[in-house]
């Protein structure tokens, strides 16, 4: 395979080579791709050449079979936004993507920008060769600015390629007012706290975000939620960083958002939420003389000092609501949210004897763990298996999302119509606040004649064709057992026998068990032999993270791939990624204090709050009370 990718990149005020500016025409770029595919294929001809006569012959018959065409990618436009929710400041990224072409007749035209402030943010062009298939496109970045509040609706953004008018998907946003910030005054660095609503049903799922407003630069951020009884605090997606206008001034906000899942009702006091990090405040010389000249004030001069500091949100109240008795379906599911579901069945049409599957997917969003196992139709003549089901469920901005996809082979035994009855799941709908019923549609499968119908056709044909009053037939012999019969115990006297005492009859009657002793010993002595390489590798991985602990110079991705790998060869695990709240979990099941494993959340939070605000590879001092963390863990570990 072949595979060429070209990628620039220029603003809205400057422009690439001649070949790469945004309104050459794309015949411009298929010829590149054509020159850059022969180039590729004579490098290649040319080194077989050089080997031998024989290897450049099946170059060129490669090249005559597999020579492909030069095709260029159709035209597609999408559009994205970087959040769902803003506020009246704040200011959101729309980028229209336009992939088939590198250049379009006119600039995007978006609608539904009424209500926004546009500003254009520049373009990035991109251009692939993949197999002679060229996949060019180009991204028009806009910022906008609400004007109200309210839900609206972005798009579709129309782009012309060519004299032809291609139209992108379209995007939904709300823009809510500016919310109330923590504290009494609103300094260069606070944090905000926020639900939505404030009143929800058991199961349902409000919004609990923090923001973290600030003007200055913050390293080793670490989120501490409040702890509060039948709440449980799900993260949703990653955090986000935009640029936000408070009071006529300008921050820098970092928004995580969780989902708060009630399981009792009540009222409750969510507690604040403590956020710490290091403040870097820069300072500059103050000498004179010499290095009083202005060419020394330049910032590359100046050097930071960090501080620890914690910021607290306010509290929030939160009510929690029964979910009521009217209306509740006698075999209420349990889910709270909103569901939809969906049923297949292939094929409609079978022979007696083969199998049909029903597909059903029941998605939504809400509680989605607590999807149940629909019960599979009740058919006559017809079995029934049911396979696993499967449950996906997934996270973004909006609260948790899932499906659970469940299967069923139906195998009829006659043929037939066969009505297939709707399978039903009730659930509570947050958005109208009643319960639903959702049903499948009715199905038929239609069941032809099988073999085994065809096979006993045949079979009374035959019958119908024979004489009467022949009767029964005399049994015939048909052939004669090729072992003699013994039908007396004296013709098993025969053969060689083994006495007691015989040598055979003490190894016949020894060597089993001294087999069967031998195997038993040599698979304790397996079992020890991993056990100890399994002590010494998890000995070895706690030794070996401290030491680089001690060595410095790691970022702060380095120390979380590392502390990872330490896990994985302690506890004899195959973790791909890790969270805070995973790897304390795993502690505790380990035997880990709680204390202990709170301080290793803090340290991981702490890492993953470096690589999101985009310091994961800046080179860090560890702190002394890493490798006395892990020393702690080893010694609490059972």
């Amino acid at each position: 395979m072949i595979h060429y990718n070209i990628f620039s990149r220029y603003s809205s005020k400057r422009e690439a080579a001649f070949f790469w500016r945004p309104h050459a025409s794309p015949s411009c770029f298929k010829l590149l791709a054509f020159s850059f595919q022969l180039e590729a294929f004579l490098n290649l001809g040319k080194i077989a050449m050089a080997r031998s006569a024989k290897a450049a012959g099946l170059v060129l018959l490669f090249l005559v079979l597999l020579f492909p065409c030069v095709v260029w990618a159709d035209v597609s436009v999408s559009i994205k936004l970087d959040r769902k929710e803003a506020t009246l400041m704040d200011s959101v990224q729309m980028v229209v993507s336009v992939s088939g072409s590198r250049s379009s007749d006119l600039q995007p035209m978006v609608r539904g920008l009424e209500a926004f402030n546009v500003t254009q943010g520049g373009t990035a062009s991109r251009l692939e060769i993949i197999n002679g298939k060229v996949n060019a496109g180009v991204d028009y970045t806009y910022f906008i600015q609400p004007k109200k509040a309210g839900k609206f609706q972005i798009g579709p953004a129309e782009v012309t390629v060519e004299g032809k008018t291609f139209s992108s998907n379209t995007a939904t946003i709300t823009i809510i007012k500016q919310p109330q910030a923590s504290g009494v005054d609103r300094g260069p660095l606070f944090l905000n706290a926020g639900l939505s609503p404030t009143r929800a049903y058991v199961e349902e799922q409000p919004t609990y975000k923090v923001r973290l407003y600030r003007q200055m630069k913050v390293s080793d951020i670490s989120l501490d939620l409040p702890d509060t009884e039948h709440l449980v605090f799900k993260q949703l997606g990653k955090p986000l960083e935009y640029q936000s206008v408070l009071d006529g001034k300008t921050y820098q906000v970092l928004e995580v958002r969780y989902a708060l899942i009630p399981s009792q009702e009540g009222l409750y006091t969510i507690g604040p939420t403590r956020m710490t990090m290091t403040v870097h405040q820069p300072r500059r010389r103050t000498s004179r003389g010499l290095f009083n000249d202005p060419f020394f004030s330049d910032p590359f001069f100046s050097f930071s000092t960090g501080r620890p500091m914690t910021l607290a949100s306010e509290p929030q109240a939160l009510t929690v609501l029964p979910l009521p008795e009217t209306g509740r379906p006698a075999d209420f599911s349990g889910l709270v949210g909103r569901f939809d579901v969906e049923s297949e069945l292939e094929p409609a049409t079978i022979k007696a004897g083969e199998s049909a599957t029903l597909t059903v997917v029941l998605s939504g969003r809400g509680n989605v763990n607590r999807i149940p196992d629909l019960k599979g139709p009740e058919l006559s003549h017809t079995k029934v298996y049911a396979d696993e089901p499967v449950l996906r469920v997934e996270t973004d901005a909006e609260g948790l999302a899932g499906s659970k996809t469940m299967k069923w082979a139906l195998v009829p035994e006659r043929q037939g119509r066969y009505e297939i009855p709707p399978l039903s799941v009730s659930f509570f709908d947050t958005t109208t606040h009643q319960y639903r019923v959702i049903k499948t549609q009715p199905m038929s499968l239609s069941v032809l004649p099988g073999e085994p119908e065809a096979v006993r056709a045949s079979s009374q044909r035959a019958d119908e064709h024979a004489p009467e009053g022949s009767g029964k037939k005399a049994v015939e012999e048909l052939g004669r057992d090729i072992l003699p019969v013994h039908a007396s115990a004296k013709d098993l006297a025969a053969g060689y026998r083994i006495r007691p005492g015989h040598v055979l009859f003490w190894l016949v009657l020894m060597v089993p068990p001294f087999l069967c002793g031998a195997a038993f010993w040599a698979r304790r002595f397996r079992e020890k032999s991993h056990e100890s390489i399994a002590a010494a590798k998890a000995k070895k991985s706690a030794k070996r993270l401290i030491q680089k602990c001690q060595q410095g110079g790691m970022s702060s991705s380095e120390l979380a791939l590392s502390i990872r790998d330490f896990l994985n060869d302690r506890f004899d695990l195959a973790l791909g990624s890790l969270t805070p709240d995973e790897g304390a979990e795993i502690l505790k099941s380990k035997g880990v204090s709680l204390e202990t494993a709170q301080r290793f959340r803090s340290v991981l939070q702490g890492l993953e709050g470096a690589v999101y605000t985009g310091k994961g590879h800046e080179c860090r001092d560890i702190p002394e009370d890493v490798p006395k963390l892990i020393k702690q863990i080893q010694k609490e570990i059972r």
